[in-house]
């Protein structure tokens, strides 16, 4: 029989779960830590190399493209920080501790804190005894740094929204009123800094304790017995490469790895498939959010083009893509720019109006606006319906404003231009030059959120540039786009990627399995939703403002005697004095 890394591992988890005396299922477990040094970078080579003549430092910036999901790349990848998980429901983590060593490092004081031994590096985190610690929801991720936001870190951050999509929560070392930090090291650089956290790449290792000093889980990481991987530099982290569970002991997959993922699920290249594979949280989340959360968001983002608009989808040139093959999409082929600037969404619910409503975009260094007009069109939006919008038009190599819709016969879409003034009475932008019907998407963090006519939120942010955001970083060749069937569970956290060598403007995004070659297509049968219909406003309300009032006097009487459609209230085809009747009784100033 020929062992490899997964059978002996396998064989000695068993063996641990027999022979340990701390077997149970855990409640919190460690998923994830930085080793990379201070003055290193992740992924850069070890020394000089031809192109990285100074891996190290500032000079080491461009040899490597590795980078964190949250920081992106940075010096020392945001410094010193813990990620753990909460794998059981209404855990109390008050006065718990998490524990840590490195055993082969030589930076310790002498202090003997949890070890044993003061010429260990080691140290603690313990929780205190605030509320939020009292009852943490399974799904949840936890990360501890040292840093703060203005050294690179991150500041404490207790903001927790499961329903759109936020399970991160961050806290500070230095948030005496959540954590107290405690460790024994001695920083050379500044040997009079009072270092209460260090997270290195010598044999380093923690354990969770909880506050009956019973072990939760067992010292995980480098140099102890569990330790499968390979040796962890100080250009890499540590992750676990498997989904998180209470059936995760310090036996379990943890690996070094050269792209990290600070408050989101880890994601790795599979050693035998050589898939680029994630961490999957369903099975924790599903029970929460079916707990806390409506069953039904009324539209969800499903695609954007970020390819760049002198290159091509996959990259390469109008004969062939980066790989030599022919990456396009369905609407635009193989073109520059695939399109220009265009986004894609699904509405959910039934009977959506979206009157008045807002998409606001950002980026890593702009914002904009695309607010929708008070066109009859967008009064009843039908569930199942693709929406996209362009900016350019089918001369400029993008689709003009297309409303024709029969899902019966296959064509499930409309599309908007937002040059259009009809359906789209305003654009803004922080571009300079600016002007009205314009609007961007790009690869560099962007996400857009919908709010409707009062700015209220309807979905948050969702895209790269969302916080919850964790599916590879998307780039000046690649479109974004949701690899899960659309429904009303859809946030921000759900599964969007780069990964596509073609896209899907207009129709069902689809993507290729991994492993094998499967080509896998959204399937939108579970629309429309059961139970998922938007409440249509007073119609009444003529500008859709949320009031009836004199603004909605003076549009009825503008239209009076047409056929409206705004403004015939009673949708007899004529605007005449039934409807100034309902409007006067409906009078909600």
């Amino acid at each position: 029989m020929i062992f490899n890394r997964f059978t002996v591992a396998s064989f000695a988890s068993i063996l641990y779960a027999l022979s340990s005396a701390h077997s149970v299922a855990a409640d919190v477990i460690v998923s994830e830590w930085n080793s990379v040094g201070t003055t290193k970078w992740l992924g850069n080579p070890a020394t000089a190399v031809a192109g990285c003549p100074t891996p190290d430092g500032i000079g080491g910036a461009t040899c490597s493209t590795e980078e964190d999901v949250y920081f992106g790349r940075s010096l020392g990848n945001a410094g010193d920080w813990i990620e753990i998980i909460i794998v059981k429901d209404h855990t109390d983590i008050r006065g718990w501790k998490l524990q840590w060593i490195e055993t082969a490092a030589t930076d310790a004081d002498g202090t003997d804190i949890w070890y044993e031994n003061g010429a260990v590096p080691q140290g603690q985190i313990v929780f205190s005894g605030a509320t939020i610690w009292s009852d943490l929801r399974a799904g949840t991720i936890l990360t501890i740094i040292e840093n703060s936001t203005a050294l690179g870190g991150l500041d404490t951050d207790t903001s927790f929204n499961p329903c759109n999509g936020d399970w991160w929560i961050n806290v500070n070392c230095f948030d005496a009123a959540l954590v107290t930090c405690d460790a024994n090291v001695i920083d050379p650089q500044n040997p009079t800094y009072n270092d209460p956290m260090d997270v290195g790449n010598d044999n380093w290792a923690s354990r969770i304790i909880n506050a009956q000093g019973q072990i939760v889980i067992d010292l995980a990481g480098e140099g102890q017995p569990s330790w499968g991987a390979t040796g962890v530099n100080s250009r890499e982290i540590v992750r676990l490469e498997e989904n998180p569970s209470q059936a995760v002991t310090p036996y379990s997959r943890y690996d070094d790895g050269d792209s990290s993922s600070f408050g989101q699920p880890n994601s790795w290249s599979d050693t035998v498939t050589q898939c680029k594979t994630y961490q999957d949280f369903s099975a924790l989340r599903a029970p929460v959010l079916a707990g806390l959360c409506q069953t039904c968001k009324p539209i969800m983002l499903n695609e954007f083009n970020a390819v760049s608009a002198t290159g091509f989808l996959g990259g390469g040139t109008q004969a062939a893509d980066a790989a030599g093959g022919q990456a396009n999409d369905l609407q635009f082929g193989r073109s520059l720019g695939n399109g220009g600037n265009w986004c894609e969404f699904v509405i959910i619910a039934e009977n959506l109006d979206m009157r008045n409503w807002i998409l606001r975009w950002q980026d890593k260094t702009d914002s904009g606006t695309i607010r929708l007009s008070n066109n009859i069109f967008w009064s009843n939006l039908q569930s199942g319906m693709i929406l996209t919008f362009t900016e350019s038009t089918a001369v400029q190599g993008g689709v003009n404003t297309d409303l024709s819709y029969n899902p019966t016969a296959g064509d499930r879409s409309v599309n908007v231009n937002t040059f259009d003034t009809t359906l789209v009475s305003q654009t803004t932008s922080t571009k300079p030059q600016h002007i009205s019907g314009e609007f961007s998407v790009s690869n560099d963090r962007w996400a857009i959120e919908v709010r409707d006519q009062s700015f209220a939120p309807i979905v948050e942010l969702q895209g790269e540039g969302s916080p919850n955001y964790f599916g590879g970083g998307v780039g000046a060749d690649d479109v974004c786009r949701l690899r899960a069937n659309p429904s009303g569970r859809i946030d921000a956290a759900s599964f969007y990627d780069d990964s596509s060598t073609s896209s899907t403007f207009g129709k069902p995004n689809s993507w290729v399995s991994c492993p094998g070659s499967t080509i896998v297509t959204q399937s939108f049968t579970a629309l429309p939703q059961v139970g998922c219909v938007w409440v249509i406003p007073n119609p009444a309300d003529i500008n859709g403002d949320g009031f009836v009032n004199g603004s909605d006097l003076t549009s009825l009487l503008s239209a009076w005697g047409t056929s409206g459609p705004a403004g015939d209230i009673n949708s007899d085809g004529v605007i005449n004095g039934a409807d100034l009747t309902a409007l006067l009784s409906g009078w909600l100033p």
